[in-house]
């Protein structure tokens, strides 16, 4: 079954996609074997690792300058035109719904949560939980809340 209608390219042959330098896909046989076979060498992760990239951003941003932070991951603070604009905020130890599961933050946000200016709007682009951190959207919604 076709899933895909588009050009022949150097790695479509109008069927399907394949690596241009000859490597032929793993058969799933030989993904599980490589993810849960005893032989695969892990390296070491470290539990925490202090960011070295904490920032600071100004109140405000104005005229057409910008100004971008990154938070971590997808997480960005874009100012411009005197608006603070959130893409993507994760602040939370985990990208999951659940506090006890899922893919663990291994360091602190590049901006405090305590040293955000005023936020203007925030962008999620989809609903992923590395992407739609619903703890941090309440805080940040009790924190801004205009009266």
């Amino acid at each position: 079954m076709k899933t895909y209608d588009g050009p022949v390219s150097d790695h479509f042959d109008g069927l399907r996609f394949y690596d241009p330098d000859g490597v032929p896909p793993k058969s799933l046989g030989e993904v599980l074997r490589w993810q849960f076979g005893g032989d695969r060498k892990r390296a070491a992760w470290p539990e925490w690792l202090p960011s070295p990239h904490a920032d600071m951003p100004p109140p405000r941003v104005d005229g057409n300058k910008v100004r971008l932070s990154y938070v971590g991951h997808a997480s960005w603070l874009i100012q411009t035109a005197g608006l603070n604009i959130l893409v993507d905020p994760v602040w939370s130890m985990r990208a999951s719904p659940f506090s006890f599961a899922g893919p663990k933050r291994h360091n602190e946000p590049g901006i405090a949560f305590d040293a955000l200016p005023h936020i203007d709007a925030v962008l999620v682009s989809h609903g992923h939980y590395d992407h739609l951190d619903v703890a941090t959207l309440s805080r940040l919604a009790e924190k801004f809340r205009r009266g």
